[in-house]
């Protein structure tokens, strides 16, 4: 009898944590150019696990990543939306977006979770307008949170 109690007690808590996954709400949607409103980003330097070799990672490129900044101002549900040239920089991106870490303005006192995403940077030209021609492939408009 105790045993099962013990697993219909399991199987309620188990039942109770998911319905609270769902039931969470989605995150605010922030146009990446508009995320610093909401939390500023802490790092005093981003790590990357960056390959020794791989499809393209000694190119000219850029991968733009969405995230969620989750209340405690680490990053989850990280997604590589774009990566030129195709190829494994996106691999790199993914591991820079891990390592992000935010805390929330006071326009955000609430702490509420957003989705975002970023460009980042690879291998780029030294001429200005080189760089930018290659951040330009990059460049996303608007995702929601469905491209997650």
């Amino acid at each position: 009898m105790l045993r099962r109690s013990l697993a219909a007690f399991a199987v309620v808590c188990c039942a109770s944590a998911a319905a609270q996954s769902m039931n969470q709400t989605p995150p605010r949607v922030v146009a990446s150019e508009k995320l610093a409103s909401y939390w500023t980003m802490i790092n005093s330097s981003v790590e990357a696990d960056a390959p020794n070799y791989g499809q393209n990672i000694q190119q000219p490129g850029c991968a733009t990543v969405s995230f969620v900044v989750e209340k405690d101002g680490n990053t989850s549900t990280a997604k590589v939306q774009r990566v030129v040239p195709v190829g494994d920089l996106g691999k790199v991106a993914l591991s820079e977006v891990a390592s992000l870490h935010f805390e929330a303005t006071a326009f955000n006192a609430g702490k509420q979770r957003v989705f975002s995403w970023l460009i980042f940077p690879f291998n780029l030209p030294a001429d200005p307008a080189a760089r930018a021609a290659v951040m330009q492939k990059c460049l996303i408009d608007h995702l929601d949170w469905k491209d997650r």
